[in-house]
């Protein structure tokens, strides 16, 4: 048999063994999925650590028990190269479902894997995932991506921005960003949604001049929900009283009255919806 042959039924065979590996991952059969890896398969996944070994039958069913129902996992633009003993596919892969605590997560995320030819047949040795982040500063994982999505490399790059930028992680972005437009005159200068259309992976607003930048929590993806503590977020304006009255009519609660403090300035804390603790700011101007 010539040497394509050879290869046309090698990348025939390993389709076939990552076709039904794609489906134990949809069917949530954790011995089928382990079945078409080798015992000492390394993978490099989304979730930490760096480097990993496959995990065994009792760790992938832990997983598989997190989410509700059938898994959504689907390969798409899949290519193979063969050439002896080993060989590497790569795919653009979609995954989805619901959590059981209600949380719907759907993401594309690049994937390569690596093959060896075995005594039992082709087998994954090597499981490469990996999802692009954003070049903006954020550094967030840019999983609203889809195949389709394009980037304009001829764009103008955004100027570097100055100073030290508040990145709030809140329960509800959509909310938040509404209430701060209302409260603190905020204006939006980018908005990002995930891929189920609801929660914000990004928002960037500007407030008296400074940038402020939010998101939705992202538990499947490490990403949960903690009450902020210990942070202020500080508005030094011109006209105080306005700013305050203002935030205090759209359902600011205020946790500190606006008055002169004792170092002199014209100081109050609010504390909006979301757990979020605000000073209004404003120099005491002296008599002349």
């Amino acid at each position: 048999m010539s040497d394509i042959g050879t290869r046309t039924d090698a990348v025939a065979e390993i389709r076939a063994v990552i076709d039904d590996w794609e489906g134990a991952m949809r069917e949530k059969d954790a011995r089928r999925v382990l079945a078409q890896g080798t015992d000492n398969c390394l993978v490099y996944s989304l979730a930490p650590p760096l480097k990993e070994a496959a995990a065994g039958v009792e760790g992938l069913e832990q997983w598989f028990s997190t989410w509700k129902g059938p898994l959504g996992y689907r390969l798409q633009e899949l290519e193979i190269s063969a050439g002896g003993d080993v060989a590497f596919a790569t795919a653009l892969t979609h995954l989805s479902g619901e959590k059981l605590d209600g949380e719907k997560a759907a993401l594309w995320f690049r994937q390569t894997l690596g093959l060896r030819r075995t005594e039992k047949g082709w087998k994954i040795a090597h499981q490469h995932e990996s999802v692009p982040f954003y070049m903006d500063g954020s550094y967030k994982a840019a999983i609203d991506l889809e195949p389709t999505s394009e980037v304009d490399w001829h764009a103008p790059s955004r100027s570097p921005m100055a100073g030290v930028i508040a990145y709030l992680n809140v329960q509800d972005a959509n909310a938040t960003v509404e209430f701060y437009g209302r409260a603190f005159g905020a204006k939006e200068v980018d908005r990002r949604y995930a891929e189920d259309g609801k929660r914000l992976i990004h928002c960037h607003l500007t407030i008296n001049g400074g940038a402020l930048m939010l998101s939705d929590p992202f538990p499947e993806f490490g990403y949960a929900w903690k009450a902020q503590e210990g942070v202020v977020l500080h508005l030094v304006v011109d006209d105080a009283d306005f700013w305050w009255k203002r935030a205090v009519a759209a359902g600011a609660e205020v946790t500190m009255p606006l008055e002169v403090a004792f170092w002199g300035d014209y100081y109050g804390q609010l504390r909006d919806p979301f757990g979020i603790s605000w000073a209004i700011v404003a120099p005491v101007k002296k008599d002349s």
